[in-house]
């Protein structure tokens, strides 16, 4: 019997290492990213793709949307659903930049949290960098003027921090 329940013990504990350690990821999938031709104004530049959390399930549509003569806002921007946001950094060209993530989620409902410090509160972070040389990404230009970028296949991004907020 010391035997069975030794054996039994060593599988639990090994499930429970094994889903502590699971990289969680946010995964972006057909990611496009466009910008105009044969303008008129206003003309925007946009970038769009669907992300989903690999641990909460939850899933979204993101999109930043900018005057194209300019370069995209500094802050998040909500995506669909507003527990997810996205921020577009390192801006050189609609093929090459970078993007910040974030899913802030109440770890008992997985909806957005109403105070960001509240218990179970938790704030992820994860970035990736969209150019011709990242893996999953392919940019173009088209013969119209118009350029961009489009993601491959669905694009796994780490989690980089996770953060849960105590009641204060």
């Amino acid at each position: 019997m010391h035997f069975i329940n030794t054996l039994l013990l060593s599988a639990s504990a090994a499930s429970m290492a094994a889903a502590a350690t699971t990289p969680q990821y946010l995964t972006l999938g057909s990611l496009n990213s466009n910008t105009p031709s044969g303008i008129t104004t206003p003309a925007y530049s946009i970038i769009s793709f669907p992300i989903t959390d690999s641990k909460t399930k939850a899933s979204t549509t993101c999109t930043v949307k900018w005057d194209w003569t300019k370069k995209p806002s500094s802050s998040y921007t909500a995506c669909t659903d507003n527990s997810f946001s996205v921020k577009v950094s390192n801006y050189n060209s609609i093929t090459d930049f970078k993007l910040d993530l974030q899913h802030q989620y109440n770890t008992k409902t997985g909806k957005k949290c109403v105070n960001a410090n509240g218990t179970g509160c938790t704030t992820t972070l994860a970035s990736t960098t969209v150019s011709k040389s990242s893996a999953g990404f392919q940019t173009y230009c088209g013969a119209s003027g118009a350029c961009g970028a489009v993601s491959k296949k669905g694009v796994q991004v780490a989690v980089s921090s996770s953060k849960t907020g105590t009641q204060k």
